[in-house]
């Protein structure tokens, strides 16, 4: 395979699993198709085991919502509490598939993380699939005395989808005046639609086509997700970078890939954020696709322990006073 501007490690992961991985649609084959590739690592790589030092309870909320909860040993009680969506296209993905993101946050932090199994597009679509994270967030508020969490306080986070989710959850907070958001978490985020990106900014958003075979999320797989969710292509919380009050999102950490088509979905949101002065930490992974810090190949040791480290950070970043 030519370089096409990757970055050697993930030339060579590529050249050791023998293909590219690309998803195709529909969204019903794509999930066939992300199974099989999972199956592909394991039969190649030993996933590692997950942190013995973040403990786990799983629960449902009073709505039905499944949520994961995750405490880190030493735990200082009366922090804020973390809210993490999982990604997946809002179609696919689930609680154990980001399970160690959630714990790399809790541990980092020092945090209790509450971590949705919301229910998946298109069968749980717009409106419904962000009204149930948001009611998540309020549940998580409310048995604050349960959770020995901060009476309020509380940060939001996820990856991919699960980004868009995090960006939307606070934002709704917001609007509803619930106050007391540290900040927010994004990891390789969605922020816009396609269709919904403002005219001035368009001639920046050139990474949908641009990446469209180099990454996992081909720009057909991006099309078939954004349809299975639903969200009009202008709407504020379907796609946040619209948002008018991203003013008051107080803190942001954002890792973006910069072989992804949602390359541009976080470059242009830094690029708001730092417009309407919000304090942003961003990491850029040059010649990288969407979620390579994730496949546990020794190829990609150095620059996975790199994301990992700074996620580390980023969180500390956000909860700092």
């Amino acid at each position: 395979m030519a370089d096409e501007g990757f970055a050697k490690p993930w030339l060579e992961f590529e050249k050791e699993l023998g293909e590219r991985m690309l998803l195709t649609p529909p969204v019903s084959n794509m999930s066939e198709q992300f199974m099989r590739l999972g199956g592909l690592m394991a039969s190649k790589y030993t996933f590692p085991e997950p942190d013995p030092s973040v403990k786990t309870e799983d629960t449902v909320t009073d709505n039905g919502t499944k949520v994961r909860i995750y405490t880190p040993d030493g735990y200082t009680p009366g922090k804020p509490v973390c809210i993490y969506f999982h990604g997946g296209g809002w179609a696919m993905g689930d609680v154990n598939g980001d399970d160690p993101f959630s714990r790399a946050i809790s541990k980092a932090g020092g945090i209790v993380v509450v971590s949705v199994e919301y229910g998946l597009a298109p069968d749980n679509k717009h409106p419904n699939l962000m009204d149930e994270c948001f009611n998540a967030l309020r549940w998580a508020l409310s048995n604050s005395k349960r959770l020995n969490t901060a009476q309020g306080k509380f940060l939001t986070a996820g990856l991919s989808a699960g980004g868009q989710l995090a960006f939307a959850t606070a934002l709704r907070a917001l609007d509803a005046r619930i106050h007391g958001l540290v900040g927010v978490v994004a990891l390789i985020p969605v922020t816009v639609h396609p269709d919904g990106v403002p005219e001035i900014l368009r001639p920046e958003y050139t990474a949908m086509e641009k990446h469209d075979q180099h990454t996992i999320n081909t720009a057909a797989a991006m099309r078939d997700f954004w349809k299975a969710f639903g969200a009009p292509p202008t709407d504020i919380y379907g796609s946040p970078l619209l948002h008018p009050g991203i003013k008051n999102l107080n803190k942001v950490y954002m890792a973006v890939a910069g072989h992804d088509t949602l390359r541009d979905d976080g470059v242009l949101m830094k690029t708001m954020l730092d417009d309407a002065g919000v304090p942003v930490k961003f990491d850029y992974y040059d010649g990288y696709p969407h979620f390579f810090f994730a496949w546990p190949s020794p190829k990609l040791a150095e620059p996975q322990k790199e994301f990992m480290n700074n996620l580390a950070e980023g969180v500390k970043y956000v909860l700092a006073e």
